[in-house]
Order: C-alpha cells, then sequence, then structure tokens
C-alpha cells in the first residue's frame, strides 16, 4: 500500500499541492476556477460564456465559442480563521466531577494561505460539436493548529487536497438551446490527525509531548460525470442549468497512534465530494449593462462522518460531521466601460453546512458574505487578462464540543471568526 500511495502522489501531487485551499466557502469547497467570475461573486457563471473556464461550471457553454480557447488562473487566498475559547477535563469519581485541567485554547490564523490553479482548453467540432478540457479544484482545505493549541485532542492537522480533469463535450440543439456532458478524474490526498495538548500530558502519565491519539494519511482517485444546459430565449436572456455529480473516494494509506497500539495499521477512509447544482441567469439591459444570478445547491448531508476501515477489520469512528445541505446564492452586475475594460461586482451569501452540536474545529464553518470586485482588461482582439478581488467575511459561530480520553473527559466551549482575502488573476487567449 505504500508504493501504491507513493506512485499515486509521483504523479499528481505537483498539481494537488497548488490546490489545497482554506474552508471559506461551504463545508471545504473551493469556487475559484474563473478571475472573471470571480469578479461578480460567481454570479450567474454558469450562464455567462465569457472564456473557456465556464467548462467548471456548464460544459454546454463550450458550445457558444466559434474558434479555440485557452484560460488559465491563479487565485491567491489568504484567510484569517481564529478560535477563542476554553477547555476543561475531569474525571468522574463518587464525590463527582474532579477538575484536573482548565486551559484556555484559543489561537488565531489556523488556515494557511493557498494559491489554486485551474487552466481550460475549448474548442469547436463542427457546427454542432464543441470539446474542451479543463484541469482544477473544486474541494480543498487546510487547518493546523500549533503544538501549544490546549484543544488538540479535538483537533490537529486536516487537510484535504484535490485536483479534478475534466474532459467535456457541447451539442447544439437548436440556435437557442445546447447541453453539456463531461466526465470527471479527480484526484485527492488527505491527512487528519489529534494529539494530546500538554496539559494533559502528565495527568495521563505520558512520556512525550504532544502524543498522537491518532493520525491519518492516504489517497485515491475517483471519478465522476457533470451535465449543463444552455438556453437563450432572446438575445438578452441567457438561462442555465449545470450538475456535478457526488464523487465517490476511498482514501487508502495509513493509521497510525502513539496510544493506541492497534491502530498503527494500513487503512482506508471513505471521503464523498458532494454533488452541485446551479440556476443561474444572465440578463443584458444595454450595450454596457448586464446583470446576473445564480443559486447554487450543494448535497452536503452525504458527508456524516469520518471513520477509518482499518486492515484488520475493525471500523475506527474519528468523528462525526453529520453535514447539512447547503445554498449559495449571489447577485453580480457587469459594465462595459469601453472597448478595453469591463468592469464587475458582487455580493454572495453562503450558507454553513453544521449547527453548533456538529460544529467542528477539523473543519471550521460558519455563514459568509462576499463582496467582490473585478476587471477585465482587452489587449487585442485574441487576448484578454481579468483581475478580480474578494472580500469574505464569516459570521461568528459557537463552539460546544466534549470528547473522552480514556478516564478523561473533556470539553471545549468558545466560538469560531473566519475572513478571507482572494486575489485572482486570469489569461485568455482565443485561435
Amino acid at each position: 500500500m505504500k508504493q501504491q500511495l507513493s506512485l499515486r502522489a509521483s504523479v499528481c501531487l505537483a498539481l494537488a499541492t497548488l490546490a489545497s485551499s482554506s474552508t471559506l466557502a461551504a463545508g471545504f469547497q473551493v469556487n475559484e476556477h474563473s478571475a472573471n467570475g470571480l469578479g461578480r461573486a460567481m454570479a450567474g457563471q454558469a450562464a455567462m460564456a465569457e472564456n473557456a473556464s465556464i467548462l467548471a461550471t456548464n460544459p454546454a457553454a463550450i458550445g457558444v465559442f466559434t474558434t479555440s480557447q485557452f484560460s488559465g488562473s491563479i487565485s491567491f487566498i489568504d484567510p484569517n480563521v481564529d478560535v477563542s475559547a476554553q477547555t476543561t477535563s475531569y474525571v468522574a469519581t463518587e464525590a463527582g466531577n474532579l477538575t484536573v485541567a482548565s486551559e484556555d485554547a484559543s489561537e488565531d490564523d489556523i488556515a494557511d494561505t493557498a494559491f489554486v490553479p485551474s487552466f481550460f482548453y475549448t474548442t469547436p467540432i463542427n457546427d454542432k460539436w464543441s470539446a474542451g478540457i479543463g484541469a482544477f479544484t473544486t474541494y480543498g482545505l487546510r487547518s493546523d493548529y500549533s503544538d501549544d493549541f490546549e484543544a488538540l485532542h479535538f483537533a490537529d492537522t486536516a487537510e484535504v487536497k484535490s485536483f479534478t480533469f475534466n474532459p467535456a463535450v457541447s451539442y447544439k440543439v437548436n440556435d437557442t438551446l445546447r447541453v453539456g456532458f463531461g466526465l470527471n478524474f479527480t484526484y485527492a490526498d488527505a491527512e487528519i490527525s489529534s494529539a494530546i495538548p500538554n496539559s494533559l500530558t502528565p495527568v495521563l502519565g505520558l512520556a512525550v509531548d504532544n502524543a498522537s491519539v491518532f493520525k491519518l494519511e492516504g489517497d485515491d482517485i475517483g471519478y465522476g460525470w457533470n451535465a449543463g444546459v444552455y438556453y437563450q430565449p432572446t438575445e438578452t436572456t441567457t438561462l442555465a442549468l449545470s450538475y456535478r455529480a457526488e464523487t465517490e473516494l476511498e482514501l487508502d494509506g495509513e493509521v497510525s497512534s502513539d496510544l493506541s497500539a492497534e491502530l498503527n495499521q494500513d487503512g482506508s477512509l471513505d471521503l464523498n465530494l458532494a454533488a452541485i447544482t446551479e440556476v443561474a441567469v444572465s440578463q443584458i439591459i444595454d450595450d454596457q449593462w448586464s446583470v446576473q444570478a445564480s443559486l447554487v445547491f450543494t448535497d452536503w448531508s452525504t458527508f456524516q462522518k469520518l471513520e477509518a476501515n482499518l486492515a484488520s477489520g475493525d471500523d475506527f469512528l474519528i468523528k462525526e460531521e453529520n453535514f447539512d445541505d447547503s445554498w449559495r446564492g449571489s447577485l453580480g452586475v457587469t459594465y462595459k466601460l469601453n472597448d478595453q475594460y469591463t468592469l464587475r461586482a458582487g455580493y454572495a451569501y453562503d450558507d454553513g453546512v453544521v449547527t453548533v452540536e456538529n460544529r467542528s474545529l477539523s473543519i471550521p464553518d460558519t455563514d459568509r458574505h462576499w463582496i467582490t470586485g473585478g476587471v477585465t482588461y482587452t489587449l487585442n482582439d485574441s487576448t484578454t487578462f481579468d483581475f478580480a478581488y474578494a472580500y469574505i467575511n464569516g459570521r461568528e459561530a459557537n463552539i460546544d464540543k466534549s470528547r473522552d480520553i480514556g478516564s478523561i473527559t473533556s470539553t471545549i466551549e468558545g466560538s469560531q471568526s473566519a475572513t478571507a482575502h482572494v486575489l485572482s488573476a486570469q489569461v485568455n487567449m482565443s485561435f
């Protein structure tokens, strides 16, 4: 299994390393596929065939282009996820609960900065058919607590890196309707761990600091599909519907622990990347102004728990997640200033996937507001550049969790908050 892990990693890790993102969208979803789309908070994205990056959202729309198209982008995500909390650990005795440790468990900047790349190419085949391929990420996260964090037994490191290759075709049904279909090949690499915090090390009589409660590492390649409809009932109105199916992954790797020798063996983790449905509209008002809107539904309720399937045949429950389905609504505006510059602005509300009862330190999640702006610069008839900025503000969310370590019960109470800045640049070429 180690050789299998190394082989896959050597083939895919160069791209997947860049694809790690923070938890600034619902669950651990990543929205940064397109700089022009980000400029209007991804509003109407499935209905906006501006360049080849539309393939990530709606394969049907690539049939609009009459020449070959290339788009390549890079997004820089600078998150600030903070935890302010208190942990209390106690042992139950006949006389009542005996507190053995009570510590501040606050930490700032638990999510790393990330670069998220994407690449797209499309080309018409004939009057009816077009084809293309995209390389991008739709899911990723990394949260990492320091060795001094006093709630490491609740969460230490959590990381999901993924990259998807998406070949697709579009078929022109008639002058107003196009349909599209694509296949998804997704490589994912994950790590999740927890450890004993400093305050509990002497209580448990451990010889080393930050002893591992468990650590799981694994990777897999999963397969899925996506489809879309692109409908233009009038010259000024575009409607779109797109669907990206769930991708099921079985991450094969290793489980290890300093506390439980029986956990030191090969294992796997089932990880389902949720299905995504988008309804989008773009309405042209006049020669300069147009407005866009989207409603995106993500089927996160399929993600209920993290459980390691050990080579011995036993199952080791890491944690219950109990995600809810989520939705995201966005509104955007596009303004063509002149032949060289097009301006964009947008707002989105991103619904969180967990309740207080199920909120996880490993995968911080809350409701978010997106405020974005962007610009396109047209260099010539065949080359354009897109730039965008987004500010994401997450609602402060409460934490109230408990867990047992041997005879010790620990609780953590407090809050999480998250903000982020996203910068994106993209080049588009037609030929």
